[in-house]
């Protein structure tokens, strides 16, 4: 039995169809990442899939039994951090933390693991509302996963923080896969997808594109490297008409070209004047794969 098997789910809003046909299956243990750009519908597919909304055609099953009507011996089995998760505010976050896990039999010393896993013991005494938007973040994963559920939910958990809180939690999230529970992951940074996922599937336009390894996404992608060009973002115009780039963006470190082939990319900016002094050039990754199965440049 797999702990979440969605098949042929749908779901619409104000006449704007957000899931078409969507099938999901996520294997037992695995960290299964659900990406997309924003309004992809990843957040709708996993609450549909938890029991928080019904769809209005498909199927779902959560540790083989429908999310619907609710079952409090269901709900015991998964945890769910969501992008509202509601806490005790004027609480402490030990305070917090604890009182969740006596809501769900769990014990203290569990929760005192957790504030020590997810980095929070500087905070442990502070009120929640007076703790940062990373640090709450924090919190709501380690209240997710205090009872050590079968299967967790992780709903953008890393949306809103800084580049440098983002990475401190991502990096934390490395525990949940140490337990050995079953993850479904959702986010729109694809740096996160692919160093904490088993296995990904992408969802555009409100459907799953396909599902498989981050490594064999990659692998897949037809050829195709992007190079760093230093010395050449006022050539962005100029990079983007030539035939060998099929994308052109301008970053904090220069100019990035995705191309097809190297060696004629090098031939064809040389001869349109463009600087390629110092140019880094990186193989496939998986915003090329991306952008490879949807015919469009990922946006975060």
């Amino acid at each position: 039995m797999q702990p979440v098997v969605a098949r042929g789910v749908c779901q619409s809003y104000a006449g704007r169809q957000v899931l078409r046909d969507v099938d999901l299956i996520v294997e037992r243990g695995s960290f299964h990442g659900v990406i997309g750009p924003n309004g992809a519908g990843k957040t709708t597919l996993v609450e549909i899939v938890q029991g928080a909304r019904r769809a209005q055609a498909g199927s779902v099953e959560l540790l083989g039994r429908a999310p619907l009507p609710r079952d409090p011996r269901l709900l015991a089995r998964v945890g769910i951090q969501s992008q509202a998760t509601a806490f005790f505010a004027r609480a402490t976050v030990w305070e917090h933390l604890s009182t969740v896990a006596a809501i769900f039999g769990a014990s203290a010393a569990r929760a005192e693991q957790l504030i020590e896993i997810m980095g929070l013991e500087h905070v442990r005494n502070s009120r929640v509302e007076r703790v940062s938007g990373g640090e709450r973040q924090k919190l709501a994963v380690a209240s997710a996963m205090v009872h050590r559920p079968e299967v967790l939910f992780l709903d953008e958990p890393a949306a809103a923080l800084d580049a440098t809180a983002r990475h401190d939690l991502v990096g934390l999230l490395g525990s949940v896969r140490e337990e050995g529970t079953t993850v479904v992951y959702t986010t729109h940074y694809l740096e996160e997808t692919e160093r904490l996922c088993d296995v990904i599937s992408i969802l555009d336009g409100g459907r799953v594109v396909t599902t498989a390894s981050p490594s064999a996404l990659v692998a897949g992608v037809g050829g195709g490297a992007s190079m760093l060009l230093p010395g050449a973002v006022p050539y962005l115009d100029v990079a983007s008409g030539l035939d060998v780039v099929t994308s052109a963006t301008v970053s904090a470190d220069g100019l990035v070209v995705h191309v097809r082939d190297v060696g004629e990319a090098f031939a064809a900016l040389g001869a349109a004047s463009v600087p390629t002094a110092g140019a880094q050039v990186h193989g496939p990754t998986l915003e090329d794969a991306f952008m490879e199965l949807t015919g469009k440049e990922y946006e975060s």
